[in-house]
């Protein structure tokens, strides 16, 4: 978290008498005048590498509620463009965020925000102090209430939530993704790459009413470094009301650097490391998804328990659009108690349509073999058809036409 310090100027008093003539004087003023006047000429051309440009604010922090509009962007991966202080509702709209750190960042105030029609980007990250900083679309410690809708974004690690929910539990204290564009989740950051995600829930505490809906996200070989499209770790829903991630279009996922071998992302995951039964992840239904030309896995349970995964699509060629085959590992779905924890059961993955090609297209690797010791697995049904790119491609437009007859409008409903 950066750190705001308040530095006091302090006058000292010199022993010294110092005899100045009054053209020494003059002389060391016109001296001074020139330094500032040189300084004022940087700062309007911008020469600081982290200086704001002509369209956008330095950084903001927020103290009270409210709502906010503007263009922020901070230059410094140790400062977040915009920084949330308060526990108040703060709602941020009609506004675009740059940062080479966290567009927005609360942590440890319980935050109530809304961001909803706002595109963030990420800019190259700095250098950095204490940690690596990447650049979450929105990073959030400790929160009551999450809606992120019809926003876009670009080159960002995308939205975390962590360390603990303290809402009342109704559906106006939830989470709520919805309706949102991302290109290029990437991770990278000053010298390297942190884990991202275009979702991440770590958090503890259920949370009903959550809803994770109608995302398109597109990572690009190359141009992103994403891991797990979609994460929930150790984080809860309730048997009343699940986590619900549905209608997502989800379309790569790749190593970075492309050419490396392993690849260890994918699709929708449910993560449960070192936890017991009562705190793993648990109550999340995972339905009508899309998941096109992922590395690795399409749909996953890592651990966690009554998780249901049912009538999503998967269609993975196995290729570049250069034709050639993907030299890592590709699956369609797959379940397992992957940290022998026992945390994992009561799970469920069926009628689920599956065309996923194998690591050089030379075989076809739908469902992972011991899937049913962890999940019932059950009426999935696996296309005949050749797995081709074109195939691919037609998954997009059942995902346009969908769209268009939910009536349904993704990322960005306004001009910023």
């Amino acid at each position: 978290m950066p750190h705001y310090i308040s530095i006091k100027a302090t006058l000292r008093h010199s022993s010294h008498r110092l005899l100045i003539g009054r053209g020494w004087l003059f002389a060391v003023a016109a001296a001074v005048l020139l330094v500032l006047a040189t300084l004022s000429l940087y700062r309007v051309l911008h020469f600081s590498p982290k200086a704001a440009s002509t369209d956008f604010d330095g950084p903001m922090i927020i103290t009270e509620g409210g709502t906010y509009s503007g263009n922020w962007e901070s230059k410094d991966s140790d400062v977040a463009a915009v920084e949330i202080r308060t526990q108040e509702p703060v709602v941020i709209e009609n506004s675009q965020i740059r940062g080479a750190g966290f567009l927005i960042l609360s942590q440890g105030h319980h935050a109530d925000v809304t961001v909803r029609n706002t595109a963030g980007y990420g800019l190259p990250p700095t250098s950095y102090s204490n940690y690596a900083k990447p650049r979450r679309f929105l990073a959030v410690d400790v929160f009551r209430n999450v809606v992120v809708e019809n926003c876009y974004m670009e080159q960002t690690a995308g939205i975390y939530l962590g360390v603990k929910y303290t809402g009342d539990s109704s559906p106006g204290q939830s989470i709520k993704i919805r309706f949102n564009k991302a290109r290029n989740i990437n991770g990278k950051v000053y010298q390297g790459k942190e884990v991202a995600q275009f979702v991440q829930f770590n958090f503890r505490g259920e949370v009903p009413h959550a809803e994770i809906a109608w995302n398109e996200v597109i990572n690009e070989p190359g141009a992103s470094a994403v891991e797990d499209n979609i994460n929930i770790y150790n984080s809860r829903g309730t048997p009343q009301s699940p986590i619900q991630i549905h209608n997502n279009y989800i379309q790569g996922a790749f190593p970075y650097p492309l050419h490396q071998p392993e690849y260890s992302g994918g699709g929708i995951l449910t993560d449960s490391p070192g936890t017991d039964s009562l705190e793993a992840t648990a109550y999340v239904k995972v339905y009508e998804n899309q998941l096109v030309g992922l590395g690795n896995y399409c749909l996953g349970i890592a651990g966690g328990n009554h998780i249901e995964i049912h009538h999503n699509r998967a269609v993975v060629a196995a290729e570049f659009s250069s034709g050639k085959p993907y030299h890592f590992w590709t699956s369609g779905i797959w379940a397992k108690d992957y940290y022998k924890t026992g945390n994992t059961y009561q799970n469920s993955i069926h009628h689920n349509t599956l065309a996923v090609l194998g690591k050089n297209r030379d075989w076809r690797n739908e469902i992972f073999d011991s899937t049913f010791a962890a999940a019932d697995e059950y009426a999935n049904h696996i296309l005949p058809d050749s797995i081709t790119k074109t195939l691919e491609k037609g998954e997009y437009q059942i995902w346009r036409n969908k769209l268009r007859e939910s009536n349904i409008n993704i990322g960005l409903l306004q001009g910023l």
